[in-house]
């Protein structure tokens, strides 16, 4: 039987079902999993097409991305990710941040660990690489989640 992990109790729900989903995938099922997250990542809105110089880049990445973020009125936090459509690694990596992200609050973003990706197993099945990136995406979306925290003051 798997023992909580101590960031199970910092993640968001959305994401930790995420996580779960793929720490008991096998290596195969994995790579189809974050490729079915890469085609349901959905295309940056209209009003950031083009733009961008307005959002944050991440260049972690060896793909070029890019994070655009918004706060509704209960001050949860909606992501947005411009990955290139030939990048479907990078693509799957975004769309875990997007589900598993999208809606959470500040705080709960920014308690998420550095590493939690871990759990997933992922580096059984992508290469380190892909990994920097993906923990680089998760840097800029937490600091994106601070800048956020900040205006609120």
């Amino acid at each position: 039987m798997r023992g909580v992990n101590m960031s199970e109790k910092k993640l968001p729900k959305a994401l930790q079902e995420i996580v779960t989903d793929f720490a008991l995938a096998d290596r195969r099922e994995k790579l189809d999993l974050l490729l079915q997250y890469a085609e349901s990542l959905p295309p940056l809105p209209e009003r950031y097409q083009g733009k961008h110089e307005e959002l944050e880049s991440v260049p972690e990445c060896m793909t070029p991305v890019f994070i655009a973020v918004e706060t509704d009125d209960e001050g949860r936090l909606h992501y947005y990710f411009d990955v290139p459509p030939n990048s479907p690694t990078v693509r799957g990596l975004a769309a875990i941040l997007y589900h598993g992200l999208n809606g959470a609050t500040p705080e709960e973003v920014l308690a998420v660990p550095a590493d939690f990706y871990y759990e997933t197993g992922l580096q059984d099945a992508i290469s380190h690489q892909r990994l920097n990136g993906f923990a680089g995406m998760l840097a800029h979306v937490k600091r994106l989640a601070a800048k956020a925290l900040e205006s609120r003051a």
